[in-house]
């Protein structure tokens, strides 16, 4: 975990004084998007006991979105802001405030959280595509699609709770701000000069098992599914 801990941070810094270092020379992007927030299910995990007098095995529940009637369709709110590299990368960065609820058997959870995410966009352009379908020429100022591939560092801020389902009885609280990881696929949406849209699946790991309101080993995974609109500056 440690090793983890020290590699993001290091990423983060990089990611952040390129950004900053680059920010007046740079095409810069800013705008704003919606995310549904889901909690993957990651399976039930074996707790095992070290005691010698005393030892035990339990399942520990892990939960997952919209699965019952104490979950829903989870909406997080984005800030977005793109620096351009060249011509076929990019740096994202990006702020994102909501709440996740998840539900697995006899408990649930509901997390309310804050991420910071700084991404290195690669977008994917093949030759032929590239040519005759997606990427118009040099000036061309209207429609075209360019799919992309991202890979981030981040960090996630959470403070949750974890309730019994049938008598809506809180048993456990955690808060706290953990490090993370995300891989994305997407699309943008060239409009004209000023505006572009894009769209794209995050896949996030959460470097702590308490984001969603029990505090235990390994990590949480959750998924962002992101709409963003974009303004040129």
């Amino acid at each position: 975990m440690q090793i983890f801990k020290l590699r993001n941070v290091t990423l983060f810094s990089v990611c952040f004084f390129i950004f900053s270092a680059q920010a007046q020379k740079r095409a810069l992007s800013v705008g704003f998007g919606i995310s549904h927030l889901y909690d993957l299910n990651e399976g039930a995990l074996l707790l095992k006991s070290k005691s010698a007098t005393n030892p035990y095995s339990v399942s520990d529940i892990d939960l997952k979105g919209l699965n019952g009637s104490n979950t829903q369709f989870d909406l997080g709110y984005d800030v977005i802001a793109e620096l351009s590299v060249n011509k076929n990368q990019s740096i994202v960065a990006s702020y994102t405030n909501g709440t996740v609820t998840a539900q697995q058997d006899n408990q649930y959870s509901s997390s309310k959280l804050n991420l910071v995410n700084v991404c290195l966009r690669q977008y994917l352009m093949p030759k032929k595509m590239q040519r005759q379908y997606l990427q118009p020429a040099k000036d061309y100022d209207g429609f075209y699609v360019r799919p992309f591939a991202e890979i981030g560092v981040g960090l996630t801020n959470y403070n949750a709770n974890r309730y019994f389902v049938k008598d809506q009885g809180l048993f456990s609280k955690t808060s706290g701000t953990t490090f993370s990881n995300t891989v994305s696929l997407g699309c943008l949406f060239h409009i004209n000069s000023k505006i572009k849209f894009s769209a794209a699946p995050n896949f996030i790991i959460n470097y702590s098992d308490a984001v969603d309101g029990y505090k235990n080993k390994g990590a949480d995974i959750m998924m962002s599914s992101t709409i963003g609109i974009l303004f040129n500056l």
